[in-house]
């Protein structure tokens, strides 16, 4: 939307025009608040947070409109990229919840749409990589029914993580394991 007015900001955000630059700072932190708690509903499926990316430049545009940041407001700490490989399963999973802990603390403190968005894309692109490093180091696992998996029940990375240091893999983790391969393949045939 990039012949976007100030009225149609303003609008866009459930603002007034009469209204003080107090109030519109508190109402981007409400319309932030419900942005980044949807975010943090949806970051296991990284389709379903790409269809998040419009939405999020055309509040982006609106924001700027309606309450250009200043300097020291717009610099925002970058996320860090996650592309190390891992040497086994364990190393795998430290790597990815200690970048998932990052990514969701950022996204907690962010004060703007702006400063959102490239948390949000690091977050698709953790994920896309998670996805592909389970299904190479847990290769020799089968997949489970299809119907017995829901694309946003995501593994319990942290009770995994906790039996692969504790010794064999019980049948209930192995379906777990499953589980979670079928939820990545479900996810990865998923289009914009």
């Amino acid at each position: 939307m990039t012949n976007m007015t100030m009225q149609m900001a303003m609008e866009l955000l459930g603002l007034n025009p009469s209204d003080d630059k107090e109030t519109i700072r508190e109402q981007i932190e409400l319309l932030l608040f419900d942005f980044k708690k949807e975010i943090l509903s949806k970051y296991m499926v990284p389709t379903l947070l790409r269809k998040k990316q419009e939405p999020l430049n055309t509040l982006i545009h609106a924001e700027s409109l309606a309450a250009p940041l200043s300097l020291e407001e717009a610099c925002e700490e970058k996320p860090k990229e996650w592309n190390s490989l891992p040497a086994n399963r364990i190393e795998f999973l430290e790597n990815y919840e200690q970048h998932l802990s990052e990514l969701k603390l950022q996204l907690t403190q962010t004060n703007s749409f702006a400063a959102l968005k490239p948390i949000m894309n690091a977050l698709i692109l953790a994920q896309e990589y998670y996805m592909a490093l389970f299904k190479m180091l847990f290769n020799e696992y089968a997949e489970a029914l299809p119907e017995e998996v829901n694309s946003r029940e995501m593994i319990d990375t942290g009770k995994l993580l906790q039996a692969l240091k504790s010794g064999p893999i019980d049948n209930k983790i192995a379906w777990a394991i499953e589980r979670e391969l079928t939820r990545i393949d479900r996810i990865s045939r998923l289009t914009v």
